[in-house]
Formats: structure tokens, C-alpha cells, sequence
């Protein structure tokens, strides 16, 4: 578990970026002064959640919390399942489904969202609506694997998966049993040729990666990024001039585009 120190003018921004970095639960804990701590758990490996909060938020404090793994599993009870759109719902592997036409069940472990965060439901909706069937897809920045195994198992897409994080393949593939799927790792996205890729990730690396988001696909193939603050996507899409926006959703002050390389 990690404690993040932070005014109370700025936990709001903060929690919302932990919560696109994948995290299951946000608690908001008392502090002194103007201050309070946000804590949360991401596994065992917390370097690069540090880097990329102290990027960001430089005068946040953090500090590891020493939690028993049954307290620290609370949150599980609280989960519910998220709807996507009228058809498709993401619902935690421990949880009674609700009537469906499609339910993707996810597990996500210590370090991963179950996809109910706005970015991933913002994210998923607009790869739905444009994404054929039987097209390969690529998630960059899979996580649990949320984004991937959906489009496998409602469209049949051929589906690719890569994420730094350390144990993210292992989880994908529980993910993967669990809804009958197959997905396949790959790191090398040089010969990919995709028609449509995820980057549901936050927008400085949405920036920073985009030769390597948009070398994924092919031609004309479709980029999803998610992630974003609404206020950043202009931004974001200046690393994305040769491509084309289809459509755009916003929610929450989160927003997602679609673009087309041209």
C-alpha cells in the first residue's frame, strides 16, 4: 500500500490520476492542516506509480503503508459491476453478473482496474462502435487486459496485449480463462500491422509514445487513446497531426478520441 500526502486543493487531480494509473480503491484518510492522504494498493512493485505521481504532483509526500492483505482486500465487497453501453458489461469476477448480452469478467489482482474507470469505459465504447469484427487489435497498456479481451470476445478480434508493469502478463491470462479467450503478448510492435489500437494510458505518455501507438497499425488502421483530462486533449493530439479525429466521448471531465492514421 502506498500513502500520498497531498493539499487538499490538489487530491481530487491526484486521485483521479491514480485511478488511471489502474488501482483498485482510493481511501481518503484525515491529515493535519490542509492536507489529507490518499491511500491505495498497486502490488508490490511501486517505483514506477512513484515516478510517474512525483512527475506530476513534485511536492506530494509518499510513504509506504504496511496493511494486512485482509484489510487491505475491503474494497472487493464494494465492487460492482460497470456498464459500457446497453449490450456490454464489465463485471468483477467474484460478483452476480446482471443480464447481458456480453459480460467480461475481470480479476485485477493487486495492481490493475477492474475497467470501471471512465477512461476504460470511454476507451471500450468507441473501439465498439468502430471497431469491424475479426479485426487485430492491439492494447497498449493493457493492464488486466480489459480492453483487449472484450474486443476478442464480443467482435472475435484477433487480439495483442503489451503493459510495463511486471506482472501484467500473468494476469491477462487469467483474465483471458476467464472469458474464454486467447490473447497474445507482444512487445515488439514494429511488424504488427494492427487495424485498431488501444492506448488507454495518461496523456504525457500518450505524447511520448505516439511513433510507437501509431508504427502499431497499418494504414488507415484506428487509434483509440484514453487517459486524458479533457483539458489535454488538444495537446496530446498535436503528437497525432497525421491523423484524422472520428469521434470524440467525454465524461466526468475524462475524455477519449478516435482517430484514423492517415
Amino acid at each position: 500500500m502506498l500513502d500520498f500526502l497531498v493539499s487538499s486543493s490538489e487530491s481530487e487531480l491526484l486521485s483521479d490520476l491514480l485511478w488511471s494509473l489502474g488501482v483498485v480503491a482510493v481511501e481518503e484518510r484525515e491529515a493535519t492542516g490542509d492536507f489529507i492522504t490518499l491511500r491505495t494498493s498497486l502490488g508490490d512493485d511501486h517505483s514506477l506509480t512513484r515516478e510517474r505521481v512525483l512527475a506530476e504532483f513534485p511536492h506530494v509526500i509518499v510513504s509506504t503503508a504496511l496493511v494486512e492483505r485482509s484489510v487491505a482486500d475491503t474494497w472487493r465487497a464494494h465492487a460492482v459491476p460497470t456498464w459500457v453501453n446497453e449490450d456490454v458489461v464489465l463485471c468483477p469476477a467474484w460478483v452476480q453478473a446482471p443480464r447481458a448480452e456480453h459480460i467480461i469478467r475481470i480479476e485485477p489482482a493487486d495492481t490493475f482496474g477492474l475497467g470501471n474507470h471512465t477512461t476504460t469505459v470511454l476507451a471500450l465504447r468507441l473501439g465498439l462502435q468502430h471497431c469491424a469484427p475479426h479485426t487485430r487489435v492491439f492494447d497498449f497498456g493493457c493492464g488486466s487486459g480489459v480492453l483487449a479481451i472484450a474486443a476478442t470476445k464480443i467482435l472475435q478480434c484477433e487480439s495483442y496485449v503489451f503493459d510495463i508493469a511486471h506482472n501484467a502478463q500473468e494476469v491477462v491470462r487469467i483474465n483471458d480463462d476467464l472469458n474464454g479467450v486467447r490473447t497474445t503478448w507482444r512487445s515488439d510492435v514494429s511488424e504488427l500491422n494492427a487495424g485498431l489500437v488501444f492506448a488507454n494510458i495518461l496523456a504525457p505518455v500518450l505524447i511520448a509514445e505516439s511513433e510507437t501507438i501509431k508504427g502499431s497499425i497499418f494504414s488507415s488502421g484506428l487509434i483509440v487513446l484514453s487517459g486524458m483530462r479533457e483539458e489535454q486533449v488538444e495537446s496530446v493530439l498535436l503528437s497525432y497531426k497525421d491523423c484524422e479525429e472520428i469521434a470524440r466521448e467525454i465524461s466526468d471531465g475524462w475524455a477519449a478520441v478516435i482517430l484514423r492514421k492517415l
